[in-house]
């Protein structure tokens, strides 16, 4: 998959990039595949994360401490660019320079090969959307400008999960940012997410662990942009969490949540203590039912 990546970069008809590559500690063969596309072309640089934490924003973070480059995409190994993204984007770009970033809709690569175009829908509000986890787009459909994503700090290197919308809420909730979604425009990338392979209790670990986080971070960020009411808005991912990973977790963490989410007012009091007790009731019995999801979903209704 690293292979497809690196050669979805090298076939651009756009030809003045750099590719940084960086390796979070891999123990395959990764780096001889790197050193070997380094030899035949001096525009793929190869670095290695030498400090803690592991995980992806921590690499990012490091690929943009040394990009040169006015614009930037962040690609994960299994993501691929078609031959025109690059000079798509960078026409998009120069035609509105004032702007801080633009979103170009992707494909989505299912299992069987078969890709599909994952269209992303008109909104009036991206940044309600993302507060309440309805996530339109993926990584490398955003086209960054470098100068902008630096003064963001980059990605929060704390998060094993939910980087993605954190860094986009942090964006769009930036005094002035201009952005632009792209919602007519061909795929020009490829999300394999169906490729994908994921142990179900470690995913939810890293989920809790991210949430305990990012509700309070992001809450704080609303205080601080005076949008207090789009506090509740992230009872969406309360809502995903608790139907469909919660129960790979311990109940006391689960419990330790919605009280981070009530003292952050994502949560009042009557929906804290009803949440928490139907929670209780039915998480005695195992995976929750489709009565039990409809219950979790009434208590956290928007």
């Amino acid at each position: 998959m690293l292979n497809d990546v690196l050669d979805s970069v090298k076939s651009q008809h756009f030809v003045n990039w750099e590719c940084i590559i960086v390796d979070d500690g891999s123990t395959d063969q990764s780096e001889k595949v790197i050193q070997d596309y380094i030899k035949k072309d001096n525009r793929y640089k190869y670095l290695k994360r030498t400090t803690l934490p592991k995980g992806a924003s921590h690499c990012r973070n490091i690929g943009l401490n040394q990009a040169k480059g006015d614009f930037c995409i962040f690609l994960d190994s299994d993501d691929l660019l078609l031959d025109f993204c690059l000079a798509s984007r960078m026409r998009i770009a120069n035609s509105h320079p004032d702007h801080d970033f633009w979103i170009f809709p992707m494909l989505l690569e299912h299992k069987n090969g078969q890709r599909e175009p994952l269209e992303i829908p008109k909104r009036k509000s991206y940044l309600s959307d993302f507060l309440s986890y309805q996530i339109h787009w993926q990584t490398m459909c955003t086209f960054w400008k470098t100068e902008f994503v630096k003064s963001l700090s980059g990605f929060d290197p704390l998060l094993p999960r939910l980087n993605d919308p954190e860094i986009h809420i942090r964006a769009m909730l930036r005094p002035k940012v201009k952005y632009l979604v792209m919602n007519r425009m061909l795929p020009d990338s490829v999300f394999r997410y169906a490729l994908e392979k994921k142990d179900k209790k470690e995913f939810a670990q890293a989920y809790l662990s991210s949430l305990i986080l990012f509700i309070p971070s992001v809450a704080q960020m609303l205080t601080e942009s005076n949008k207090f009411g789009y506090k509740r808005l992230l009872r969406g991912y309360l809502k995903d969490y608790f139907i469909n990973h919660s129960f790979f977790n311990r109940r006391g963490v689960n419990l330790k949540l919605l009280l981070i989410s009530s003292s952050n007012r994502v949560l009042f009091p009557s929906e804290f203590m009803k949440m928490v007790m139907t929670y209780l009731f039915f998480s005695k019995f195992g995976p929750f039912s489709n009565k039990a999801k409809k219950s979790i979903e009434k208590s956290l209704v928007e």
